[in-house]
């Protein structure tokens, strides 16, 4: 057959074998796709952020925050001498007022400080610890990518100043202070702060950090620190996390900013590019609330038993009717009774285990 004809031969048989364009899609059956396909609409939900006035509906705030050491006077002394709060308790515990995860049996060292002339930040609890128990985020190796309550934060009025006074008590840290800042953000102001991460003798992670806007309102408290006020939770997915504080404790979303600064990934100890989101749940209970970008990290959930940051105390002004919310939720109640602080004589309160393993002790003061 000659090049002609073989060209002759497929011309025709392309045009035997073709079907127009316009066939294929007006019969149904030749296009799986028009099965599938409905234009009708369909309305779907999603998340907003709430105002500050409709977000915490349990006046729920963060009173204390309970830290495990193995030496307990070494404890004293950081945030007694260094950091400048007082000693209000300074006694033994025994295992019957609370069945907390890890309380165990017996009596325990427990130690309570306060920051004198700052009317907003929380106590510090002191619990002792076993000689042979573990870090509840075992360190160099953990970081915020590692699901969990991180850290505990308070403020100061000058940071070079803060981190000379716990440079010169050999504290270890992360950093030197990291300026940062957050423009137009959800709080509709921005945020220009320095900040540094050191740990205090049971290994738990603090931040402290000041504000440096010219605008900046006078300091309500009377020494270089302002006490702990702030706690930030880290996740991989926000949602399990803020569904948990929203039936919970009836904490919504109100702020979100996103973070993808080299100064402030050194200063909390991630690689330099790690991007994340922050925001905090309810208003006034001071709890953010992080989602890393990571593909993966491990959870470690907190215990009374290990050293570390172990546990939030949140005060509600309806204690029944939070528990009440619980249990409506499935939310496992995992321990009864509460730990003393000054303000509570009732001893009456539950325990809490949060999505990323975070143990949130609940009382009405």
């Amino acid at each position: 057959m000659t090049e002609l004809g073989r060209r002759n031969v497929l011309k025709s048989g392309a045009a035997l074998g073709a079907v127009p364009l316009t066939e294929i899609n007006a019969n149904p059956s030749n296009n799986p796709r028009s099965e599938t396909v409905d234009s009708s609409s369909e309305e779907v939900s999603g998340k907003v952020l709430w105002p500050a006035s409709e977000a915490n509906p349990l006046n729920a705030k963060i009173v204390c925050f309970t830290t495990v050491s193995k030496d307990v006077d070494a404890s004293i002394r950081f945030y007694r001498d260094v950091i400048g709060m007082s000693v209000l308790i300074d006694s033994k515990v025994s295992s019957g007022m609370s069945s907390a995860p890890g309380i165990q049996q017996g009596e325990r060292r427990h130690v309570i400080l306060s920051m004198p002339d700052s009317h907003n930040s929380a106590s510090v609890r002191i619990l002792e610890a076993a000689k042979d128990a573990v870090e509840i985020r075992p360190r160099p190796t953990s970081g915020p990518n590692d699901p969990g309550l991180l850290v505990m934060e308070g403020g100061t009025i000058d940071a070079a100043e803060s981190y000379h006074v716990l440079a010169s008590a050999n504290t270890p840290m992360i950093s030197s202070p990291r300026y940062y800042f957050f423009r137009n953000t959800t709080w509709g102001r921005d945020v220009d702060v320095m900040s540094y991460a050191p740990f205090g003798p049971g290994g738990e992670q603090l931040f402290i950090t000041a504000n440096v806007r010219g605008d900046r309102p006078e300091a309500k408290y009377k020494g270089l620190h302002s006490g702990f006020a702030n706690a930030a939770i880290t996740s991989l997915d926000q949602r399990p996390v803020n569904d948990f504080y929203e039936k919970a404790l009836g904490l919504k979303r109100t702020s979100q900013m996103e973070c993808y600064q080299r100064n402030t990934n050194q200063l909390v100890g991630a690689p330099d590019d790690t991007y994340f989101l922050w925001g905090n749940v309810g208003s006034g209970v001071s709890i953010e609330v992080w989602e890393v970008k990571s593909k993966s990290g491990i959870v470690y959930p907190t215990s009374l038993d290990k050293t570390g940051l172990a546990m939030l105390t949140i005060n509600v002004n309806d204690l029944d009717l939070c528990r009440r919310m619980c249990v409506e939720s499935n939310i496992a109640i995992v321990g009864t009774g509460a730990l003393p602080l000054i303000e509570n004589n009732s001893m009456d309160g539950f325990v809490l285990r949060g999505a990323v393993g975070e143990l949130i002790e609940v009382v009405q003061i």
